[in-house]
């Protein structure tokens, strides 16, 4: 008896012990970094990050870069179903931000081009996210 009171005490403790490292495995933000343009990559990415902000609720960031920030102007009648699932995922509250400089010399866009929501936003905000401990990042 005493012996079986002993090894569910152990048991208790290496579970407690092990809930902290599961919950910090949880704890990293995805950043999805979404650099085409193509409808069905797109879909995809955007889409998981919907399904882990509805799921996880973890806060999720897509980067739109490259070919990826045309999914954001709002004068590209081929974009127009992925603009709305952007929109979707900025109304469960994920965040879509726009590298600047691709926006500009990629795209030959500017601020008054992007659907609403999106955010233009340079080193200053994407290096601190891209580079935090608790990210993973998913490039589509």
């Amino acid at each position: 008896m005493v012996m079986f009171r002993q090894t569910r005490i152990v048991a208790l403790l290496l579970l407690a012990a092990a809930f902290p490292l599961a919950a910090a495995a949880w704890a990293k933000k995805p950043f999805i970094n979404l650099t085409s343009a193509v409808a069905a990559r797109a879909s995809m990415a955007i889409g998981f990050g919907t399904r882990v902000l509805e799921q996880k609720k973890m806060p999720v960031t897509v980067f739109l870069n490259v070919e990826g920030l045309r999914l954001a102007n709002k004068n590209i009648a081929q974009c127009k179903a992925s603009q709305e699932v952007l929109r979707a995922f900025m109304q469960f509250g994920g965040r879509v931000i726009i590298c600047p400089m691709c926006m500009q010399k990629v795209a030959g866009m500017d601020k008054h081009d992007l659907i609403s929501g999106v955010e233009l936003r340079g080193p200053e905000i994407t290096w601190p996210e891209l580079f935090a401990d608790n990210l993973t990042v998913l490039s589509y």
